[in-house]
């Protein structure tokens, strides 16, 4: 009995409103990857207890740790309806034809759109690629930009760096490019 109620009160104390890494090793997370290619995916799932009016997803491209750009990517609202209680985010590198497949689907929608990556960089096949994603179940901040996923280009070598460490105008790091997507729920 004791056991069972430590696994209730575990249950209980998890966040309600939050987005995670979906599992490498689940059914969807392995289909996603047969579909995608060499350069793999990454998938993200969000639960929300509470309803928002929007889900906005933001790509900021970074050379030689400066921020060059910010901008909003895709948006979903909910203005006058409900909004969905969960949903995906994918996002799918093709370094073959640089571009980034960016998908957000719930219940009620679903959205694709294709960001170009690299563009006009001299030599860009050659480029060595790396990605960082969150790694927790991470708490829904509304209102708030929360880092998912950034993809990660060098031609003389790369260093990784946590997601958490990435955002702002500069980031100390020696990485030629990164994209980095953030989303953001608003209540």
């Amino acid at each position: 009995m004791v056991t069972f109620g430590s696994i209730v009160c575990n249950k209980l104390r998890q966040p309600q409103n939050y987005i995670e890494a979906v599992d490498s090793d689940s059914i969807e997370m392995k289909t996603a990857e047969l579909l995608s290619g060499i350069d793999g995916t990454m998938m993200f799932r969000y639960n929300s207890r509470d309803t928002f009016k929007t889900l906005s997803i933001y790509l900021s491209e970074y050379q030689l740790g400066q921020r060059v750009s910010h901008k909003k990517v895709l948006e979903l609202s909910y203005e006058n309806v409900k909004s969905s209680t969960n949903g995906l985010i994918v996002i799918t590198p093709d370094f073959d034809n640089f571009t980034a497949k960016l998908i957000a689907a719930d219940k009620y929608s679903k959205y694709m759109t294709e960001i170009p990556i690299l563009e006009g960089v001299k030599n860009r096949e050659y480029y060595g690629r790396s990605a960082t994603t969150i790694e927790n179940k991470c708490k829904i901040e509304y209102g708030t930009e929360q880092g998912l996923a950034a993809l990660i280009y060098g031609e003389k070598g790369l260093s990784s760096l946590p997601i958490q460490d990435i955002e702002g105008e500069y980031i100390d790091t020696d990485n030629e490019y990164m994209y980095y997507y953030s989303v953001e729920f608003i209540k």
